[in-house]
């Protein structure tokens, strides 16, 4: 494992401490450097201290880079802010510019979360006060003013590296759970492309076959007995309209030939068969393109959705095109979703609208979802708009109209 590489994985926060603690030793003396004159005298255990803390950074490094088990950050963080403490008290107390130095173990504690970024915040800034109210010229030479400053000046700058760890710790959770959605998104489209195959297999054996078979069988029969004709057709036919549905289901070639508007209305046909209204669809001209194939599978899913699982009496699904994204919106007046229900649906194998949020996001889109039980659901889906060829101008003869098309019902399939 080379560079970075050491950082990462077990022990890194306290590899992180353990880099910057090395470094602590050469910028005392940088900053004793630099340093201007100031009123107050050094004590003389200070390069005594400095010495302690070069051996102890040195011990420390080799032990967390070479130990195979976890080591924890908070004690060496505790043991760096009193170290640097007790040089603060040696060096000047409050006068001192080595008071910036407490600011190292906070920005290492980031790494870990608020909690212990806090804590050791608070140890920095106490240790500060404490350090320089017990230096011997405390009150002669140094004022509280000039304490309450310095004070102010480190609690503002912990606050900013408790914001900052704040805002990490949520990013890294969000980064974990967009991991196992998708390790859980890959197991499932496995298992669920298994299960399709197997339907499938089922569907053409258990149902096609053996109505050819039959037809087969009445056109033999046919021959000594006329009536058997309307029977084999019929079933001719039957078979026929299920392989359509099942290659539909497969592949929508309508998408290719007919366009966006046409097999989202194929599909709200298929599932406006019922007592309910058929879905309502409008596509606007403008807003198909390149991503027409994603557009389609998610209208698909979310059609099925407010018929199968919604039970949905009207829906309406529109796509449009809004500045330079494609918003797809799917309104039901059905039962709604439960806050929970996705995940008990992913956990079940039920990858449709799972994975149609993954497909969203990977094009930098997002999916929302607002529902209310027993009172319907809304949900909206924006995608960049990707097309290539520039749309043409509004007052171009032959250019497209403008906005959605009229809201038509889907002719209910025969």
């Amino acid at each position: 494992m080379t560079g970075l590489g050491i950082l990462d994985g077990r022990n890194s926060a306290a590899r992180v401490g353990a880099l910057a603690r090395l470094a602590l030793p050469p910028l005392a003396l940088l900053f004793e450097a630099l340093e201007a004159p100031h009123s107050t005298t050094d004590l003389w255990f200070g390069e005594p201290l400095l010495g302690l803390m070069i051996v102890y950074a040195i011990v420390s490094a080799v032990y967390v880079f070479k130990t195979p088990r976890e080591v924890p950050l908070a004690p060496f963080a505790i043991a760096d802010t009193v170290l640097l403490s007790l040089l603060v008290v040696a060096e000047g107390g409050a006068v001192t510019d080595l008071r910036y130095m407490l600011f190292v173990p906070v920005l290492v504690a980031v790494l870990t979360g608020p909690r212990l970024t806090i804590g050791i915040a608070a140890l920095s800034l106490v240790g500060f006060v404490a350090a320089s109210i017990v230096h011997p010229e405390f009150g002669a030479n140094v004022s509280w003013r000039l304490l309450a400053v310095h004070s102010l000046d480190i609690a503002a700058r912990a606050t900013l590296a408790v914001v900052v760890s704040v805002l990490l710790t949520r990013r890294s959770e969000r980064i974990r759970e967009l991991a196992e959605s998708r390790r859980s998104l890959v197991t499932q489209a496995l298992t669920a492309e298994a299960r399709a195959r197997r339907e499938l297999s089922y569907v053409l054996h258990d149902e096609l076959v053996q109505e050819l078979l039959c037809a087969q069988q009445d056109l033999k029969t046919a021959r000594r007995r006329p009536e058997y004709v309307d029977r084999a057709e019929a079933a001719l036919g039957s078979a026929v309209q299920r392989l359509r549905h099942e290659i539909f289901q497969l592949h929508p070639h309508l998408l290719e030939t007919a366009g966006l508007e046409a097999a989202l209305e194929a599909v709200a046909a298929q599932q406006g068969r019922g007592e309910g209204e058929p879905p309502l669809i409008a596509v606007a001209p403008d807003a198909t393109g390149v991503d027409d194939e994603l557009l389609f599978s998610l209208g698909r899913e979310l059609l099925t959705n407010a018929s199968r699982h919604a039970r949905a009496e009207h829906v309406e699904l529109t796509v449009e095109c809004a500045g330079d994204r494609i918003e797809v919106c799917c309104r039901d007046d059905g039962r709604g979703i439960e806050p929970d229900a996705r995940a008990v649906a992913l956990a079940d194998g039920h990858l449709g609208l799972a994975a149609c949020t993954e497909r969203v996001e990977a094009l930098g889109g997002s999916l929302e979802i607002s529902s209310t039980p027993a009172r319907g659901t809304e949900v909206r889906a924006s995608i960049p708009d990707r097309r290539r060829e520039a749309i043409a101008p509004i007052d171009s003869p032959a250019a497209p109209p403008k906005g959605l098309t009229r809201l038509t019902p889907a002719r209910r399939a025969s």
